[in-house]
């Protein structure tokens, strides 16, 4: 299938690295790809544009000709690509100049992912066609794509699908986006049974939740691979609001993160007997585990609808002035990164950060897996989390809001002011994290062990 289940096949476990890879490439690539009349946005949640009359999507893979004037890519490496910087620019700038159109070419949204299978490198591009005048409202573009969710699941289950459709709903849904939502699926598979199983789930939560069902073709590259390319609009102003963020903000999380981890723990406790007993040494028992698993299972499958719809709630209307007294002025999602997130977005408003605490499904599960090299980022997550910065008086409405819905919201931190992105955490992060690239990023606040 072109899986590694040890090396955490899990969800947005799989991407391509963003700062060892993705973003030095992108940096190689930039005066190639505008002498090609190609731009790549900066790293956002989705692709956004003022929506037009006329919105004409077409699909094309390993290139193609089609007079579009954005596109939403999906990336599959294998691992030699994808731990090199120059071999993974080169490989972006042979599938973006590969499609032919007469048009500025925008890759709104990029997504990649890394396969076991030397031979089942792939390129796939929604591209969009944009013509008419434009509306009042925005369109979002996304693709998530994963391999599998639990590996110790049927590939085919609907749960698999469910997951991975979710996961790329929640960019849109991050934005307060939930209307006229439309599917290209992505589904590949070993076997054409296999295909044909993911296909018909395609289908059922299509059905399921309204989301119109595209059909365009598929990679054929014999891997797995789930995930869909999502397109939906919003009659309100989108929580981008970057300049906007101060002092005056909170920061708070709609529930816990690092759903990845139990999961990981889980299948690694069956692989390798010797870490239960490990485990157990700690008082945590295979029962609490799988509870945890449970847990997070139920979360990643569920899209996040009423999320969504809060935000949208607490958002201006098309055209309308942002007021800090009632909206949201920042969000993201907490997925592969973690919650290096924060210090994305921190760095995108140019604000200085404090993070209170993190919290997990069960810190004991998560702590155990850094400790023991299970999972490097025990906060990543897959349909993960949505954080938002807003004032007092928004959170607090947001919270009852999300709380009223079932969720389990919490305040993480607060703005500190206008800065360089320095993001202020407890040691104690560090036992949820050994990923020293990730580490870097965040500066210590108290300093005894």
């Amino acid at each position: 299938m072109g899986l590694n289940p040890l090396s955490l096949a899990t969800g947005c476990a799989v991407k391509v690295d963003l700062i060892d890879t993705v973003y030095p490439a992108l940096e190689k690539l930039k005066d190639k790809l505008r002498e090609n009349n190609i731009e790549v946005m900066p790293r956002e949640d989705t692709d956004i544009f003022v929506s037009r009359e006329s919105e004409v999507i077409k699909r094309v893979i390993n290139g193609g000709e089609f007079d579009a004037d954005r596109a939403v890519s999906l990336i599959q490496v294998n691992q030699e690509t994808a731990g090199n910087p120059e071999k993974f620019a080169n490989f972006l700038l042979k599938i973006y100049t590969s499609v032919k159109t007469r048009r500025r070419l925008v890759v709104g949204k990029g997504h990649s992912i890394v396969t076991t299978n030397p031979k089942a490198e792939v390129g796939v591009l929604d591209l969009i066609k944009l013509d008419g005048k434009a509306l009042n409202s925005y369109t979002l573009a996304n693709n998530d794509t994963i391999q599998i969710v639990d590996p110790l699941d049927d590939p085919g289950s609907q749960m698999q699908v469910d997951v991975g459709i979710s996961n790329s709903l929640n960019d849109l849904f991050t934005k307060g986006a939930f209307q006229e939502l439309r599917m290209i699926p992505v589904a590949d598979a070993p076997d054409p049974e296999l295909k044909e199983t993911l296909m018909r789930n395609f289908e059922s939560f299509s059905k399921r939740y309204g989301v119109e069902l595209l059909q365009d073709i598929q990679p054929q590259t014999g891997t797995l691979m789930i995930g869909a390319t999502v397109i939906g609009k919003s009659d309100h102003e989108l929580p981008v609001i970057y300049s906007r963020v101060d002092e005056n903000m909170e920061i708070l999380v709609t529930r816990p993160v690092g759903e990845l981890t139990p999961i990981n723990v889980h299948m690694w406790l069956l692989t390798v007997p010797e870490l239960l007993e490990t485990l157990e040494e700690r008082g945590i028992t295979l029962q609490r585990v799988e509870e945890a698993k449970k847990r997070a299972l139920d979360y990643m499958t569920k899209p996040n609808f009423a999320t969504a719809k809060v935000i949208y709630e607490h958002l201006p209307e098309f055209g309308k002035e942002f007021d800090p007294k009632a909206h949201i002025a920042m969000t993201t999602d907490v997925t592969g990164p973690g919650i290096f997130v924060i210090k994305e977005f921190a760095d995108k408003a140019s604000v200085d950060v404090e993070l209170y605490n993190v919290p997990v499904i069960d810190r004991e599960i998560n702590e155990f897996a850094t400790e023991n090299f299970i999972i490097p980022n025990s906060t990543a997550g897959t349909n993960g989390a949505i954080v938002m910065f807003a004032s007092r008086k928004v959170i607090d409405d947001v919270a009852q809001s999300l709380s009223r819905a079932g969720l389990e919201p919490s305040v993480i931190g607060r703005v500190i002011g206008k800065g360089n992105g320095t993001v202020y955490v407890k040691r104690e992060v560090c036992k949820l994290i050994h990923r020293e690239n990730i580490l870097k990023y965040f500066k210590v606040k108290d300093p005894q062990a």
